[in-house]
């Protein structure tokens, strides 16, 4: 299987073959032999696969040849499953790369099956869709009404609940009431699961050989015992540099205001006040008399939230206690003992918990359904308080966040403090091959960081560089008279000003300005905007949840220049001049004051190491490695990227972070930025 896999790749092989503009690249075929190879020997491999390799067709070559092996075996013994961390990437696999491979290995008489299961906002939810009609049918617009029952009559026939597979357009207003939302969807403990759409995606998913599916959904799948994904011998983790993320966020927990909210609004909270008292909660008419016990955990949960605004502003403004981010952003406070926050919203949950379910006991089949979901809803959202009221959960951190805003969402949060002691046995050693791969895995050449992280211990290892030609394609420029951001933030901020006005000029947009604080951010973007000499440049602001809106804005123009924060440090891809410039203003350290990197340097130096080398250092070098690599996306790409931080030139570990970058030209000199800027324009 090795060498058949390197020979798909050679000159005038099947993707040769397949694809006229196909380039064989030595890098690609060296890592279609590696993945091979892991498979075959059932070892672990860490493969790094630079910008331009093709890494997607290197691992999914072998993984089809695995799957395809021998038909007699039985499927969980051949099945491949391939998890990425974005959305673009499944679509990218399941639309594009699998057809063509589909079709360059029929003549060899290589055939398999492939399914792909995406994320839960993505999928048809017949719970919530049921609790619509029990509780807000009669209040929506008869435009909506329309198509809320469109939706009944598809779900009662459709094979699946994707929303791309809908034949009809449906308004986000409705969208946003009866898609799966992993805080509502009861799964398995629901009283919908034989109707779920979902479910009958997972059911097919088990006659496929090759199984695209996201992070997410791989380890809440961990998490549940292997109950969601059908039996398989091999992962393929692609993007794996946000696995820890996606595990964090898997194992933790959070309760807000906004999910208490969405339930006490399912069961018609505040319809009564709007529509005048003649009309009765909606679930009220259906389900009995709730009228009491609803408004009552309303004003509960108001009360309730309320504290959690008032302890974390007290917590943040102790020294040292909370991370503030910013007047109009919020802040984060870490909670480190049961007790912070009077238990006053269980109570009222559990009573309406209790009445849903008397209710559910008389009510008729169809509402009675819909009733026993909501009464789940509720007892999900008592234990989740409980877990973090009590701290009930070993080895986690807890803190809340809240927005700026007296009215903005306020969030508890329980997540483990590292992941390691959970993936080893889980994942590394319950007999599955698994395959790690990213464009940035390596820190220093070294794999040592990921392997700490995720409790990795046995593995193949191999860095494979790009094939571009960074010397010719790219430049480096590094300022030597900006001052330090940790002894003159007010300089600092003032030099990132006038650098960016100068290299904006220059390149006349196509520009990504990373920042690492959205306070700095802007600063800048005010200095900027009252600059004359770039009112021609689209100034385009990252906003919160606006992050694919404003990319799109800015693919659209070439006198774009996008100031983001870590949503544009990674997994964006803008190739050709509409992107030739990258300013990263300052070294992406993990702030230290937010509470999983404070509760994980505690938990380092607990056993005797040193928080910064082991943890801070490499994670900040693999961002910074993610920010550097927006720039060249192919190999007609030309750009210059600025890192205006001058701990990279003062301070010992800035060595570290410049040998992780491939090797390029570099200037100190703004004077030759500039002219490479204009000769690019």
């Amino acid at each position: 299987m090795i060498s058949d896999a390197a020979a798909l790749f050679a000159p005038g092989g099947a993707l040769a073959r397949t694809l006229p503009s196909f380039e064989p690249r030595p890098q690609q075929a060296r890592m279609a032999q590696e993945v091979a190879a892991a498979l075959a020997s059932g070892r672990h491999l860490l493969i790094e696969a630079g910008t331009g390799i093709g890494k997607s067709l290197a691992y999914l070559v072998p993984a089809i040849l695995w799957a395809a092996r021998d038909p007699a075996l039985p499927a969980a013994e051949r099945r491949v499953v391939v998890s990425t961390h974005t959305r673009a990437l499944q679509e990218q696999l399941v639309r594009k790369d699998l057809p063509l491979l589909e079709r360059a290995l029929e003549p060899l008489g290589v055939s398999f099956r492939c399914a792909l299961l995406m994320g839960a906002e993505n999928y048809l939810c017949v719970q919530r869709l049921s609790e619509l009609g029990l509780t807000r049918g009669d209040l929506l617009e008869p435009r909506l009404a329309e198509v809320t029952e469109a939706l009944r009559r598809h779900a009662a026939l459709a094979p699946s609940g994707l929303r791309s597979e809908i034949p009809f357009a449906i308004p986000e207003a409705i969208w946003e009431r009866v898609r799966r939302e992993r805080d509502i969807c009861l799964g398995a403990r629901g009283p919908f699961w034989e109707d779920c759409l979902y479910r009958r995606d997972l059911a097919r998913s088990r006659d496929t050989d090759l199984l695209i599916v996201n992070h997410a959904l791989f380890f809440l799948d961990m998490k549940s015992g292997g109950r969601i994904l059908p039996p398989h011998s091999a992962v393929i983790l692609d993007e794996a540099h946000r696995v820890d993320e996606a595990v964090v966020s898997q194992l933790g927990l959070s309760v807000s205001d906004r999910s208490v909210g969405r339930l006490l609004e399912d069961l018609g909270a505040g319809q009564t006040r709007r529509r005048g008292r003649r009309d009765a909660p909606a679930a009220a008419v259906a389900a009995g008399s709730l009228s009491g016990i609803v408004p009552r955990v309303e004003e509960a949960a108001d009360g309730f939230f309320a504290d959690v605004r008032r302890v974390a502003a007290a917590l943040a403004r102790a020294p040292g206690r909370g991370e503030r981010r910013g007047e109009d952003r919020g802040l984060i406070a870490r909670v480190r003992q049961a007790g912070v926050l009077e238990d006053r919203l269980r109570a009222p949950l559990r009573d309406l918990e209790g009445a849903l379910e008397g209710r559910s006991a008389e009510a008729a089949p169809a509402e009675s359904l819909a009733l026993a979901s909501l009464a789940a809803r509720a007892r999900d959202l008592r234990e989740r308080l409980a877990v973090f009221l009590e701290q009930r959960a070993p080895d986690a951190v807890y803190w809340v966040e809240c927005g700026a805003r007296r009215r903005s969402s306020a969030i508890l949060h329980v997540a483990p403090i590292e992941v390691a002691h959970v993936l080893r046995p889980r994942l590394f050693e319950d007999g599955r091959r698994v395959v790690l791969t990213s464009a940035t895995l390596a820190a220093g050449g070294s794999f040592a960081h990921l392997r700490r992280r995720l409790g990795l211990a046995a593995a193949s290892e191999a860095i494979l560089g790009s094939p571009y030609d960074f010397e010719k394609q790219a430049l480096l420029y590094l300022p030597a008279t900006i001052p330090d951001p940790m002894t003159d933030a007010d300089g600092f901020a003032s030099g990132i000003v006038r650098e960016c006005r100068r290299l904006l000029r220059a390149s006349g947009g196509g520009a990504f300005v990373l920042f690492t604080s959205y306070a700095l951010l802007q600063q800048v973007h005010g200095a900027l905007a009252r600059d004359p000499d770039l009112r021609d440049l689209d100034l385009l602001r990252q906003e919160p949840g606006l992050g694919s809106s404003i990319l799109e804005k800015f693919r659209m123009t070439r006198r774009g220049a996008l100031l983001g924060t870590m949503t544009f440090w990674q997994g964006v891809d803008v190739p050709g001049d509409a992107l030739r410039l990258v300013i990263i203003t300052r070294l992406p350290f993990e702030v230290p004051g937010h509470p999983i990197a404070e509760a994980r340097a505690e938990a380092i130096r607990a056993r005797g190491g040193d928080p910064f080398t082991e943890d801070s250092l490499p994670e900040a070098i693999l961002t910074f490695r993610q920010g550097f690599g927006r720039l060249i996306r192919s190999r007609d790409d030309r750009g210059l990227v600025a890192v205006l931080d001058p701990r990279l030139a003062t301070r010992p570990y800035g060595a570290a972070f410049l040998e992780s970058l491939p090797r390029c030209r570099r200037t100190e000199s703004l004077d030759d930025a500039e002219q490479f800027l204009r000769a690019l324009r």
